[in-house]
């Protein structure tokens, strides 16, 4: 998919995104060998909100290389204190991330809702925080209900954007390494998925099984240990 084919409207900030995206490419070149999907499959007919698991802010350097790679633009929920201060902050404005967090949680949730009624993509990570591997389950965290009351106010399906290996580049609570040889760091997407319930915990719930599934399908090692530990 090009962005010329892209079915979804551009962000405002469309241009210098994708020209972000490239540096963040050559970012993550450094210290991940990058497999990333050879095409970008997304529904042409409904609004769309691309969902991923998080374990690393590295996550984010892959998500900007993907979207890279096809031209596409996204508004990215990103923790508030991220966009900030620090080094990133002022590129994460730049490129129309929406600052999240507890204290900003509602107007977080109608900025999204805003940029799914658009026609644009809105991309998120429904555990909102970095979990800690202890908490995983098949890979990945606990989901927040957040997704559901987006999705249910934008009649939008789902589609999970599986991560897998970035906590190896950049581990939680750590600085990032560069390593040699680089870590693999691989992220495919699953088929959409339309939300089943009205209660929003259970989407959620939903939604981390379509990740776990999603994890699953790729090989990724945390997701097939714990099914190994649940069956043995």
């Amino acid at each position: 998919m090009s962005s010329s084919s892209s079915p979804f409207a551009p962000i405002d900030q469309h241009d210098w995104f994708v020209r972000s995206g490239r540096w963040f490419t050559r970012i993550a070149a450094i210290g991940a060998d990058l497999d990333l999907p050879d095409t970008l499959t997304l529904p042409g007919n409904r609004p769309t909100i691309l969902v991923g698991n998080h374990r690393s802010l590295f996550d984010l350097v892959a998500t900007m290389a993907i979207f890279s790679k096809f031209g596409v633009s996204s508004r990215i929920q990103v923790r508030a204190d991220l966009m900030e201060k620090g080094p990133g902050a002022r590129l994460l404005r730049s490129i129309g991330c929406i600052p999240t967090s507890s204290s900003t949680r509602a107007s977080a949730e109608r900025a999204s809702i805003e940029t799914v009624q658009k026609g644009q993509l809105l991309s998120l990570m429904p555990e909102g925080r970095l979990c800690k591997p202890g908490e995983w389950m098949g890979g990945v965290g606990p989901g927040r209900p957040g997704v559901s009351r987006i999705a249910l106010a934008t009649d939008a399906v789902i589609v999970p954007v599986g991560f897998s290996g970035t906590e190896l580049v950049w581990p939680r609570g750590k600085p990032p390494k560069v390593q040699f040889p680089r870590p693999k760091v691989t992220m495919r997407l699953g088929p959409a998925m339309e939300l089943a319930s009205t209660d929003h915990d259970e989407n959620a719930e939903q939604v981390m099984d379509g990740l776990r599934s999603l994890l699953r399908s790729m090989g990724d090692p945390h997701a097939l240990r714990d099914v190994s530990a649940a069956t043995s």
